[in-house]
C-alpha cells in the first residue's frame, strides 16, 4: 500500500479530486468520459504537470478492449455502462465507444492506494473483484443502495463499515447518530413556520443555521457538493460498525424507504435511497 495515493474512480468533474489533492495526496483518477476527462485536466492542469495527479480516460470493464458507454447530456455523474442508469428520468443521452481496461491492470501498473474510491454507476463491483486480499487499499468506498458488497469486503479483509448518505454527508444508524438529531433539528428550526422563528430567520438566523448545517455534516473544513464521495477514513461521521450491524441497518432504511417514510436521506423518486458504503480494513 503506498500511503501517499488515493484512487479517484470515477472523477466526474473533479470535486473529489479536488478535495484529495488539497489534503496532500497523489491521485490517480479514472474518468470514461473523454470531455469531463479534458476538463479536468485543465481544472488541474498544475497538479498533472507536476506528477500528484494521473487521469486515466478509460473505463473500467471486466475484460480489455473497446466498449460502448452511454453518455447522459444532463446529469453527467449517471453516464454508464447501463443505458438504464444513463437515461434515467428521460435524460437525453447517446453512446460513445470507449477503450476500457480491467481494473487489476490499473493496479499493476500505479500501486494499491491509501484509500480507494469507487463511485462508476453500476460497475462498481468490478474493482472489488480485482482487489487481492493481503494486498488492500486501507479504506475503500462503493456506491451501494443494498448491503450486499458486505460479503466480499468481509471476505478480502475489510471489518468495519460506515454508510454515508450522498445527499447530506450523515451516516445511516440505529438509533440515529448525533449528527442525524442535531441536523433534523436544526433543519426544522430552518423551515418551521413558527412565527417567532420566522422573525429570527428575518433577523438574520438563517445564515447561521445554515452554517450550522454544513459544520454538523462536514468535519472538515471543506464544503462538498451534492453527489461528492466526501471525506473518508476517519474523518467520516458516525461511527464504524461491524458487518452484522451494517447489514441490519440496510434492512431497516431500506424498509422505511420502501414506505416512503419521510426522511432526510431521501425523496420520493426509487433511486434516491443514494448511499456510499465505507469499509476500513482489519489491522
Amino acid at each position: 500500500m503506498i500511503p501517499d495515493l488515493i484512487y479517484d474512480v470515477g472523477m466526474n468533474n473533479g470535486d473529489d479530486t479536488a478535495y484529495y489533492l488539497s489534503r496532500g495526496f497523489r491521485v490517480i483518477a479514472i474518468e470514461a468520459n473523454p470531455i469531463l476527462a479534458d476538463e479536468c485536466a485543465k481544472r488541474f492542469s498544475t497538479e498533472v504537470a507536476s506528477g500528484r495527479l494521473k487521469i486515466l480516460n478509460v473505463g473500467v470493464s471486466d475484460r480489455e478492449g473497446e466498449f460502448p458507454f452511454w453518455i447522459c447530456e444532463t446529469v453527467s455523474e449517471w453516464s454508464s455502462f447501463n443505458r438504464e442508469i444513463a437515461s434515467r428520468d428521460g435524460c437525453p443521452h447517446h453512446d460513445l465507444t470507449l477503450p476500457c481496461r480491467r481494473f487489476s491492470s490499473i493496479l499493476a501498473e500505479h500501486g494499491i492506494p491509501f484509500y480507494l474510491k469507487i463511485d462508476i454507476e453500476g460497475n462498481d463491483m468490478l474493482c472489488l473483484h480485482e482487489l487481492q486480499k493481503g494486498s488492500l487499499p486501507k479504506y475503500l468506498s462503493l456506491e451501494a443502495a443494498t448491503a450486499d458488497p458486505i460479503e466480499h469486503l468481509v471476505s478480502l479483509g475489510y471489518a468495519d463499515f460506515k454508510s454515508i448518505s450522498q445527499r447530506v454527508f450523515l451516516p445511516l444508524e440505529m438509533p440515529p447518530s448525533t449528527e442525524q438529531v442535531r441536523f433534523e433539528q436544526t433543519l426544522e428550526q430552518l423551515y418551521t413556520p413558527n412565527i417567532l422563528m420566522r422573525i429570527r430567520r428575518a433577523l438574520g438566523r438563517k445564515a447561521r443555521l445554515l452554517h450550522d448545517l454544513d459544520c454538523i455534516r462536514f468535519p472538515v473544513a471543506w464544503k462538498f457538493p451534492v453527489g461528492s464521495s466526501g471525506p473518508f477514513g476517519e474523518d467520516l461521521r458516525g461511527r464504524w460498525q461491524n458487518a452484522d450491524e451494517m447489514r441490519e441497518t440496510y434492512r431497516i432504511f431500506q424498509e422505511r424507504c420502501g414506505q416512503r417514510t419521510p426522511s432526510i436521506f431521501w425523496d420520493e423518486k426509487e433511486y434516491s435511497f443514494w448511499f456510499d458504503l465505507h469499509a476500513r480494513r482489519a489491522d
